[in-house]
Order: structure tokens, then C-alpha cells, then sequence
């Protein structure tokens, strides 16, 4: 489970719509992204970073579901280290012999990590014994199932991040934090690197909606990743006005979704729903707006719609934005499964856990660092 790479930034900045010097445009391009809060800001802070080989911070995918070994698509699962998902998909689309159209995934991967996931292709690919792919990109296994790959086809992702700290006590310090993400879970926020190095890639989103969402001239994938950019300005904003109202009490009017199911509803009698919050069999979600998303009312769609007027999003920007991006429900809180740390060697602290689809370990790291929300490079944690 939507980024900013060196390279990503760069394109962005190359590949941006000139805009003109209108006070609207300056206004609503220097807005800068929401910082969010910690969980738990009083316990101590871990003097450790990420370490700086690809090694160092490890993601598997975990499929959706169950290959069953037969069917139109073949299911190749791909290792790559050094490379972002689109420069790996080229790669293998050479080697296949397929058009890049033909090949499915199921999300954007690090590209300075060691990265497996999941890619469908057609049966008219050659057969992955006969690829010639570039070092770092590599085949660990290969199926067949019955339906092409689409975005969001996970259930989440395993990481192994390493710290690198010179604090022979990180970890007895690391351990009441690890305590409060497996008991409550994670705020769900965005990760900073969402929104560009420094903020830059919201900057430019705001800019070029301010402009008129042109898409004559910008490439496919930025008239995707902008409105995504400001629907996750949107979530983090309303996560935080929502937090500061409490996340242990209902709000009238906002959609909840029921425990290990897709299904949701919106509130409407607080205090009968209220005991089902408490025992955790519903969850609060937050807007991914756009006309798909759950509709909320009352005090709910109050909030929301406070979130998204200080942005200054009108009612023709978010319909132009609605085009591109047609919105959903986000979990407010994720759970970190099979959370684990150890001293893997001296001075470098390796943690082990499971995130849902488009949670960001990042923002688990952060958690244990304190390290600023937002990247000055582009370079670790995206999804994109």
C-alpha cells in the first residue's frame, strides 16, 4: 500500500507543468506538509539510523492470496536491489518479451533496499529460465494463477530494517516503544517521504492543481502520484484534527470499519457502537476523498471538510481531482505484527515486523528515532 526517490524528484522537477506567478498559485504551492505527532514522544529516543546498504532495509511481499499453479498469467516473483519497480518492470520486460501494459503488480517497491514481489505476465512471455536480466534483478520463483496482478493485490509487507547505533543500551531503550506498537499499533500516518525531499513533491501537486490539473504534457505517472500526494495531505491533517478529539471515543457520522473485514458503516447511535470500539471490532478510518470514498455526515463530514477548506481545495479543484484519484477509507491505526528485535551484530540493531498494505516502516523507525518527518533525500521507505 502509493512515494519519492532521488530520481523521482528529479523527474518531477524536470517534468513539472510551468506554472505562472498568480497569488493563488504561490499561496496554495508553499503550503508545506503536516508534521505528525509521535505515539509514545516522552520515552526515549534512539540515537540509530538506517544503515546504508540495501541490505539494510529488507522488504517481502505477502501476497493476497494463494497462487494456485495454474491459470492464463504467469507469477514470477522478482528479487531486485538498486532499482525502483518501473526500472525493474523494463528490465523484465525485455526479458520477456512482453509489453509493459501486460505485466501486473501489486505495489511500488524501495529502490535503495533488497526488495521480492510478486509480477503476473502473459503465457506468450518467454519462459523466465531464458531471461537475461542486469545484476540486481533477479528470479526467486515462478507460478501461474488465473488473473492478472493489480495494484493493491497484497496483504502487506515483512521488513528487516537494521540501525546502525554506536548506544550499547539501544535496545533495552527500544523495548517499551516495540511494547506500544504491539499493543496499540501504529498512527497510520503518510511517511514523509510521500511528499518529496523537503516537502517538494506536495509543493509541486498543490501547484499544479492551483494551475488547473493540466494533463496535456505531464507524464502518466505524475497525473497519478499528484492527486495522491494531496489526498495524503488531506488523511495526515484530518488524522491529526481527529486525534486531537480522541481516538478511544466515536464521532457522530464517521464510517468505521468492521474487524478483519472490508465492510463499513457510518455511525449513527455513538453510544450503541461505542463498546464495539473498545473491544476492537470496528476501527477508525480516515478520507482518502474522492467519489469512491465512504461518505461520512455530521460532526464527521464537519471535520473533514475543515481538513480539506485550509487546504484550500474548492469544490473544482476536488472535482478535478476526482477524475484521476477516486478515493477510499484508511485505516487510522495499523497494526505491526511480529514485531522483533535483536542485536544482529555490534552496533546494529535489527527490527523485524509486518505492516498492512501502504503502512510505512518509516514511520515505524521514527517511532524509535525520533528522526524528522520529512526526507532532505530521497532515498529510504518509499513506495514509490
Amino acid at each position: 500500500m502509493n512515494g519519492a526517490r532521488c530520481a523521482l524528484i528529479k523527474m518531477m522537477r524536470r517534468c513539472a507543468t510551468p506554472m505562472t506567478a498568480s497569488p493563488e498559485s504561490f499561496a496554495i504551492s508553499g503550503i508545506a506538509p503536516h508534521e505528525p505527532g509521535l505515539i509514545s514522544p516522552d520515552l526515549p529516543a534512539l540515537a540509530a539510523h538506517i544503515g546504508p546498504e540495501p541490505e539494510d532495509f529488507v522488504v517481502d511481499e505477502v501476497p493476497l492470496y494463494a497462487h494456485s499453479g495454474e491459470g492464463e498469467h504467469l507469477y514470477v516473483r522478482v528479487e531486485k536491489r538498486g532499482f525502483t519497480t518501473p526500472a525493474m518492470l523494463r528490465a523484465v520486460t525485455r526479458a520477456a518479451g512482453v509489453d509493459e501494459r501486460d505485466v501486473g503488480y501489486a505495489g511500488l517497491k524501495d529502490k535503495h533496499a533488497v526488495t521480492r514481489q510478486w509480477l503476473s505476465l502473459p503465457l506468450k512471455a518467454r519462459p523466465p529460465s531464458d531471461w537475461q536480466l542486469p545484476e540486481g534483478v533477479s528470479i526467486v520463483e515462478h507460478t501461474r494463477h488465473g488473473n492478472k496482478l493489480r495494484t493493491g493485490h497484497l496483504l502487506g509487507n515483512r521488513f528487516r530494517i537494521t540501525l546502525v547505533t554506536a548506544d550499547s543500551s539501544a535496545l533495552e531503550k527500544a523495548l517499551p516503544v516495540a511494547d506500544v506498537l504491539r499493543t496499540f499499533g501504529l498512527y497510520n500516518y503518510y511517511g514523509g517521504q510521500r511528499f518529496g525531499r523537503a516537502g517538494d513533491g506536495l509543493r509541486q501537486a498543490m501547484g499544479w492543481l492551483a494551475e488547473g490539473a493540466k494533463l496535456h504534457g505531464l507524464p502518466r505517472f505524475l497525473t497519478k502520484l499528484y492527486p495522491s500526494v494531496i489526498q495524503a495531505e488531506v488523511f495526515n491533517r484530518y488524522f491529526s484534527a481527529r486525534r486531537a478529539r480522541g481516538l478511544g471515543q466515536l464521532m457522530l457520522g464517521e464510517v468505521v470499519r468492521l474487524n478483519n473485514a472490508g465492510a463499513m458503516f457510518a455511525v449513527e447511535d455513538v453510544a450503541g457502537e461505542q463498546p464495539r470500539l473498545a473491544s476492537g471490532d470496528v476501527h477508525l478510518t480516515g478520507p482518502i476523498f474522492g467519489p469512491k470514498a465512504r461518505s461520512t455526515s455530521a460532526d464527521a463530514a464537519a471535520l473533514e471538510l475543515s481538513v480539506i477548506n485550509e487546504l484550500g481545495l474548492s469544490e473544482e479543484a476536488r472535482a478535478k481531482l476526482a477524475r484521476m484519484a477516486p478515493g477510499t477509507r484508511r485505516d487510522l491505526i495499523a497494526k505491526v505484527e511480529q514485531l522483533e528485535l535483536r542485536w544482529s551484530a555490534v552496533g546494529r540493531l535489527e527490527l523485524a515486523f509486518s505492516l498492512p498494505s501502504g503502512s510505512y516502516a518509516t514511520e515505524v523507525v521514527r517511532q524509535f528515532t525520533h528522526a524528522p518527518f520529512l526526507i532532505e533525500q530521497a532515498d529510504r521507505g518509499s513506495d514509490a
